[in-house]
């Protein structure tokens, strides 16, 4: 059987270690002073979503994303960008 096209996919490249020390300040800035900020991370594919991390659990390794339509627990190993809005 012949199929009529072939997914290919890229690995992501890791994330720099400088950025992730960038994005972890981000992170903890906006557990300790309660202000928004965007993440994009990958899971199987990219997503990205805005909003105040209320709560960093560190034996499964994510942060807690919230918001007012939402809650998103995001796998830290995941990260690709974290940005102050």
């Amino acid at each position: 059987m012949t199929t009529l096209y072939e997914q290919t996919v890229t690995p992501l490249l890791p994330v720099d270690p400088d950025a992730m020390a960038n994005m972890f300040e981000i992170i903890y800035d906006s557990v300790r002073q309660d202000f928004a900020i965007t993440v994009i991370w990958f899971q199987e594919c990219i997503r990205r979503k805005w909003g105040v991390v209320k709560d960093i659990n560190q034996d499964e390794h994510m942060i807690k994303l919230v918001r007012g339509d939402g809650i998103w627990w995001v796998p830290i190993a995941k990260l690709l960008l974290v940005e102050r809005i």
